[in-house]
């Protein structure tokens, strides 16, 4: 497949004006546009290849390294999949460790980047993938009533997947939204885990950047390699089927 890049290469020309004011310069900047052409057909650079092993081998040693096993494959799926509840379940525990007190994790379900792992050995590499992101676990103190508005938000998306809470989909509206197993008191205030991305209202999340913040300097993606490496992925059955965190309505 054949691929066209223009750029704009800058051609400068000084031209000195002394006639009058012999101290004056001026800078004439002409562009032209370029096409160059990129396709299989072009033979690769090979000093350029040279010059890039070093880096590409220690690249691939670090990226090549298993840093856990699954017994299960992790599936990307809405409105819940195992793949979202792994995720979900991995920030929250990363949050749980920076404070006290946090009972529910959202995951953007677009920031989830591949559709599969196939159970056996994960490699970083792979996590790499599925959150290439430089995303960090923050911390939000989230009023119920914008809870819920949230979850309004996630289920006019099909769903998102969480951990710590519950909630049904019916005509674009979340449904019988709980948290830790309670119903949501738009009074009380939830700490709730989600990446400084959703925080600073992405994903069309205006509404949460008025909440109460609390920064952290952890990586999603080495959450998502913590509970990999603490196991969660062997001998647990919680992955193996959903859960029935969200639900669409019968």
């Amino acid at each position: 497949m054949r691929q066209k890049i223009t750029r704009f290469l800058g051609l400068a020309g000084v031209a000195l004006i002394a006639a009058c004011s012999p101290k004056q310069q001026y800078l004439n900047t002409q562009h032209r546009a370029v096409n160059l052409t990129i396709s299989d057909t072009i033979p690769a650079d090979t000093g350029m290849v040279r010059f890039l092993s070093p880096y590409k081998q220690k690249m691939d040693s670090n990226m090549n390294q298993v840093i856990g096993y699954s017994d299960v494959s992790l599936t990307k799926a809405l409105p819940e999949c195992n793949m979202g509840n792994f995720a979900a379940d991995a920030q929250l525990d990363a949050a749980r460790k920076l404070q006290d007190g946090v009972e529910v994790s959202v995951v953007n379900y677009g920031g989830l980047r591949i559709p599969f792992i196939p159970k056996g050995a994960i490699t970083k590499g792979r996590i790499y993938e599925l959150m290439p992101f430089d995303n960090m676990v923050t911390i939000l103190e989230v009023p119920g009533d914008i809870l819920l508005q949230f979850c309004n938000h996630m289920a006019k998306r099909k769903g998102w997947p969480v951990s710590g809470m519950t909630y049904v989909i019916r005509n674009g509206q979340a449904e019988q939204v709980l948290v830790q197993g309670k119903s949501v008191n738009p009074h009380l205030v939830y700490k709730v885990a989600v990446s400084d991305y959703i925080a600073n209202g992405g994903d069309d999340c205006d509404f949460l950047k008025s909440c109460k913040k609390y920064p952290s300097s952890v990586f999603l993606r080495d959450a998502l390699m913590d509970k990999v490496r603490s196991g969660a992925l062997r001998g647990n059955t919680i992955y193996q089927d959903l859960q029935n965190r969200v639900r669409n309505a019968e």
